[in-house]
């Protein structure tokens, strides 16, 4: 999945790497015709060689016409009748190619073996008009069809994978676009209250004012450096949750009760996505509400089994502020396309929404 959607494969498949790849199916196709027209008959090698070339010529043009203007300028568009009636002309071109191969043979090359001539005369008579050909053209469909299915599937399957690989990167490409959105939302109105409890603090003399500029400073260097790589280590991201959530501690005071375990060995040596966490904790904050008990109510709790990683995110609300459906600033729609995208198979997320508790249960599979 990483491989594919960091644009390797395009990077790959360059358009030197696609001719050559072109020309070694033709190739291989080639060799394949003539070992087998070599165990099937006791011809001489150049006859065989011979017959396998127009096989391949007759093919290849059924292959480029289908590939390269049927299926894209029509199939497509939708353009669905004008592109099956066309698929005549690959038929009669097979036709046309194996008609006009079959005669050079037989004129300037020597078949020994009766039962070959006996088939190339054949042909030959029906011509390449009249009842008879078009007889012998439809008794050929099966074998064309046989001859060139294999390689409009392989190439079916190329631009499938190229697709595959264009919508994913641009997926994730509007995902680290609004990660950095996010990153950079850390967040005016935020940083304009801590600020101003920071000023606050000091003209009070509190010795909180030098932590909280800490903290700050330990979130802003993180995400403005260290969370510029796919993959940073969990405890880092992990002191970055902590960073904020005391920062919030200062801002709720003495009406909220905010909890936040975790074991700092159980997340050593372990690389997660950055900031995949943040959404569902600035949630907790943003959107928590005072309680039946007249408190504000956050709890956060990371686990690590091994690569077997969980955090749940839990806050109190009331039967008159609901939680809204957006997750911090990329929502939460956004926040499951990043977890899909980045750990697919590999995550679930669980939100349950009571009546005065809203939670949210991410478990994620670093390996």
């Amino acid at each position: 999945m990483r491989w594919i959607t960091s644009g390797a494969f395009d990077k790959f498949y360059t358009r030197r790497v696609s001719i050559f790849a072109h020309l070694l199916m033709w190739f291989l196709l080639y060799t394949l015709h003539t070992v087998i027209l070599i165990t099937s008959f006791s011809e001489s090698l150049i006859i065989c060689q011979a017959f396998a070339l127009r096989n391949v010529l007759a093919i290849a043009f059924c292959f480029y016409f289908i590939m390269y203007l049927v299926v894209p300028y029509f199939i497509s568009k939708g353009r669905y009748i004008p592109g099956i009636i066309l698929l005549v002309v690959p038929v009669f071109g097979y036709h046309v190619i194996n008609y006009t191969c079959t005669w050079l043979i037989s004129n300037y090359l020597e078949i020994t073996v009766p039962s070959v001539r006996q088939v190339c005369n054949a042909v030959l008579a029906d011509g390449i008009f009249g009842k008879a050909a078009y007889r012998r053209m439809v008794r050929g469909s099966w074998p064309f069809v046989s001859a060139v299915a294999p390689c409009i599937v392989a190439k079916l399957v190329l631009d499938i994978i190229r697709n595959i690989t264009r919508t994913l990167r641009l997926e994730k490409d509007r995902l680290d676009m609004e990660l950095n959105f996010l990153k950079s939302q850390l967040n005016p109105h935020f940083l304009f209250n801590t600020l101003n409890n920071i000023y606050m603090l000091s003209l009070k003399g509190a010795e909180q004012a030098s932590d909280l500029i800490l903290h700050l400073s330990e979130m802003m260097r993180y995400t403005l450096y260290d969370s510029d790589t796919p993959l940073v280590e969990l405890q880092d991201d992990v002191a970055f949750l902590k960073n904020y959530t005391e920062l919030e501690r200062v801002r709720y005071g003495a009406k909220a009760n905010i909890i936040f375990e975790y074991n700092e060995e159980e997340i050593s040596d372990q690389l997660i996505s950055p900031l995949l966490m943040f959404p569902f904790v600035e949630n907790a904050f943003k959107y928590g509400h005072v309680g039946n008990d007249g408190q504000c109510h956050v709890t956060i709790r990371i686990t690590a089994d091994g690569p077997l990683l969980t955090m749940s995110v839990s806050n109190s609300k009331n039967s008159v502020n609901n939680v809204p459906k957006e997750v911090g600033g990329i929502g939460q729609a956004n926040s499951r396309k990043r977890l899909e995208l980045l750990y697919p198979g590999k995550h679930k997320l669980d939100i349950q929404d009571c009546a005065d508790t809203y939670s949210v249960t991410l478990s994620l599979n670093l390996n």
